[in-house]
């Protein structure tokens, strides 16, 4: 049984290859535990889009050589930690000619061409796992909202008829999981708190299987547990899983962030959700 898997990263800088620690950990562990299942990884990189633009502020604050630049690049590190969420915000049509050049979009549809390939390689029909950390939770949360509410833009749904697949369409979702997630943060923008995505699709909610796990430190000043949000959040979010992630500063409420792709208790929790829905597929 093949298993589509998009992983796609958070805040900060990062490299097209971010995934691979983690894919091959998951498919190492499930090799053991449920050697039927082939997990089929694209890793749902987005950092080049926002660091195009956060060169450019970089390049002309230079010249004014403000403190903390040169011994620790500071503005640096807030620039690209903050910058990419600040960048990814919606800007409303009407103040912008150009909406292809919407950085929203622009990371939406690198999801999409990703799903796309996940689609190819693993099947149209193959059951679809995302992961998300950090910002990019909120990314994946936002393109599964606006695809569910066909709310997807023009060159967006494009990609989608192209394929025109059950996973491109979202039908096939069964597993989400959120690490490090800010997504209560953005939520503050609604009185209720908002809607959340429905996962698992309906094709696998009436046989029982897929759901959606957060995992959260609380060490981590950026990730929040979902279920206290709202009565809609509690009945989607299967579990908010409490993490302690390794590494040497995971005490610091930064140094934790980074630790989510490195937990065994997380791969653990993953792989196990995965290899249970196969075996309540394969008993029907």
């Amino acid at each position: 049984m093949k298993i589509a898997v998009g992983i796609i990263h958070g805040i900060g800088r990062q490299e097209p290859d971010f995934h691979e620690e983690l894919a091959s950990a998951l498919a190492e562990r499930l090799s053991l535990i449920c050697p039927e299942i082939e997990l089929v990884t694209e890793g749902i990189y987005w950092g080049d889009i926002t660091e195009r633009i956060e060169e450019k502020l970089l390049c002309k604050l230079a010249p004014y050589k403000l403190r903390w630049d040169d011994w620790i690049d500071a503005r640096g590190f807030m620039i690209s930690f903050a910058g990419d969420a600040i960048a990814y915000q919606p800007i409303p049509c009407a103040d912008n000619p150009h909406p292809q050049e919407f950085i929203y979009t622009e990371i939406h549809e690198r999801v999409a061409r990703k799903l796309q390939c996940l689609a190819s390689r693993a099947g149209a029909t193959a059951p679809l796992c995302l992961i998300g950390h950090s910002l990019g939770t909120v990314v994946v949360s936002n393109y599964l909202y606006d695809l569910q509410n066909r709310k997807l833009p023009p060159r967006i749904q494009s990609i989608i008829a192209n394929g025109n697949s059950p996973l491109e369409k979202g039908e096939t979702l069964s597993h989400l999981f959120t690490m490090g997630s800010p997504i209560a943060l953005w939520t503050l923008r609604y009185d209720d708190f908002g809607k959340p995505v429905t996962v698992p699709a309906s094709k696998f909610r009436h046989q029982r299987v897929g759901e959606w796990v957060n995992f959260y430190d609380k060490d981590d000043v950026i990730a929040y547990p979902l279920k206290p949000l709202s009565e809609s959040y509690n009945k989607v979010v299967s579990e908010d899983v409490e993490v302690s992630n390794p590494g040497l500063m995971s005490w610091t409420p930064l140094g934790s962030h980074g630790g989510y792709f490195r937990s065994v208790a997380i791969q653990k929790r993953i792989c196990h959700s995965l290899a249970q829905m196969y075996r309540i597929l394969n008993s029907q």
